[in-house]
């Protein structure tokens, strides 16, 4: 048993009479909620759910419905978080609350497409009092696709002061990322050995692939003119290994940083929005009394 199980335990215990204790229903639905409640504020949230899950098998509650989701999207079991919120009633006092979290779970799939099609077809449909939220990680998604964005105006126009210069900046570098040509440095690399590699920003490894190549070349070079021509092939070779290879280095360099340049970007994006909880709300289950 865990240490937060016998906590508990001890919790209710002290709550409850001695004289009733030996009649003491561990099974009753009050103390199942009493003990899901307490697993769910300890942060034991897969088996909060599955406490929850034990009540709505005999009584469906709104608020039983929106902890199993918020647990189960918690732990990372989206599939399960979808399903739950999916369940949670139109006449629900808990429906805008369920639609957001739903996009933000979106979200945390990675499914952008998804943010963007229940947003248009269920979210904004139901007068949602968190519209302005939605529009914020609707127009969000757009950052992490490669669709053509909305103009910027339009992008920027559910956003706070406080956070439109920011944003901003990850729309600029969205419609104009500092990606490098693969081929442009292969090419560059072909005709100056290394040039490929400084276009790219590797400045010191540019001037080893040239000072290599050169250094070789002349080598084979100075032995053909002297007539050792069996040296002279293998210096070829080898200078040819590096000019190919400084070609190849080129084009990998150029892909590199584009990785490291969409990677950035997307952790950025990522960091914010967690940073703002993907602009959902704060429930206050757990605040004490």
């Amino acid at each position: 048993m865990k240490i937060t199980e016998l906590l508990f335990f001890f919790m209710l215990f002290t709550s409850v009479n001695p004289a009733q204790t030996k009649d003491f229903d561990f099974s009753s639905p009050i103390n199942i909620k009493k003990f899901a409640d307490f697993l769910f504020c300890d942060r034991d949230y897969l088996r909060a759910a599955l406490e929850y899950e034990r009540l709505i098998s005999s009584e469906v509650k709104d608020t039983l419905l929106f902890k199993i989701a918020l647990s189960y999207s918690i732990i990372g079991d989206y599939p399960f978080a979808i399903k739950y919120f999916g369940k949670i009633p139109y006449s629900s006092s808990y429906i805008n609350e369920a639609q957001l979290e739903l996009i933000k779970t979106h979200y945390l799939m990675n499914d952008y497409y998804g943010v963007r099609s229940f947003y248009n077809n269920s979210f904004i449909k139901e007068a949602n009092k968190y519209q302005l939220e939605g529009n914020k990680l609707f127009n969000f998604s757009y950052l992490f696709t490669k669709d053509e964005l909305p103009s910027k105006e339009k992008f920027l126009s559910p956003f706070n002061l406080s956070e439109k210069d920011e944003i901003s900046e990850y729309y600029d570098w969205k419609q104009d990322p500092l990606y490098k040509s693969s081929t442009i440095a292969g090419i560059m690399s072909a005709i100056i050995p290394g040039s490929g590699k400084m276009y790219v920003g590797e400045i010191g490894d540019g001037i080893v692939a040239f000072i290599t190549t050169t250094v070789f070349s002349f080598i084979a070079y100075d032995n053909f003119k002297a007539g050792h021509n069996t040296r002279g092939w293998i210096w070829a070779g080898v200078a040819a290994l590096f000019y190919g290879g400084n070609i190849y280095g080129s084009v990998a360099a150029a892909q590199v940083h584009n990785a490291k340049i969409t990677f950035e970007f997307n952790d950025g994006l990522n960091v914010f929005l967690q940073k703002n909880n993907y602009y959902t709300p704060a429930y206050g289950f757990c605040d004490e009394k």
